[in-house]
């Protein structure tokens, strides 16, 4: 499974330092304080003390990457992307900040992206299993993708050369339903019905379409006049 790295509580370990970072005694309070609500679940106001953090020190990076994750776990997925963007321009070499946003693009569905940024944290940390796995994911997933996208084109095309027959159809319904498109997978086997087919029997039966058979639309399709 791919997974975010926890970095409100690796970057508390970090702003410690804060030397390292230049980062002033006001700002590192208000990231500590936004690090602190991230473990309430207060993550509105934990957003909100990383934005004030920056506000009094806009280099510092570990609240940067902080303010990134907390827009993650609120659902503003675009902010945190923009945020994880901003943190690897104030630190080029930051591994957690191309991964998380690695997984960003990953959810997404924008694989290239994705792959792209988990190869950039392995270059910098090459043996973190985390970010392999995460990278492996991806490919496979990409990979997904294009099989799907290559046997809807194969149906698609059997339908364009055979639009009267029921076969074709049918075969566009069991495509589309082995790859969890249900609302494609009903309007194709309707189609199919209307065309002539009807082995009911044989639909029901069907293993390639097992994933519609909780389906309403699909009780209804399969039964007799």
């Amino acid at each position: 499974m791919r997974r975010l790295f926890a970095l409100a509580a690796a970057l508390t370990l970090l702003v410690g330092a804060a030397p390292a970072f230049s980062a002033s005694n006001d700002a590192i309070r208000r990231n500590n304080l936004g690090a602190d609500f991230i473990a309430q679940g207060r993550m509105e106001e934990a957003a909100g003390e990383f934005r004030r953090a920056l506000e009094l020190d806009p280099q510092y990076t570990a609240a940067q990457l902080n303010l990134a994750y907390t827009y993650d776990r609120l659902g503003r997925v675009e902010a945190a992307i923009a945020a994880y963007k901003r943190s690897l321009e104030l630190d080029p070499r930051s591994a957690y900040a191309y991964n998380n946003l690695g997984v960003l693009y990953d959810k997404g569905g924008e694989y290239d992206q994705a792959i792209e940024a988990y190869e950039q944290a392995l270059r910098i940390e090459p043996n973190n299993p985390a970010t392999q796995k995460n990278l492996e994911n991806a490919r496979q997933n990409k990979q997904t993708i294009q099989e799907r996208e290559a046997q809807t084109a194969a149906g698609m095309k059997q339908v364009e050369a055979r639009p009267k027959d029921p076969k074709a159809a049918y075969e566009m319904g069991r495509i589309y339903a082995v790859q969890g498109r249900a609302s494609q997978a009903i309007e194709w086997l309707t189609k199919a019905l209307e065309l002539g087919f009807d082995d009911l029997e044989f639909m029901k039966a069907d293993p390639a379409l097992v994933g519609l058979r909780g389906d309403p639309r699909f009780g209804r399709l399969t039964q007799k006049p």
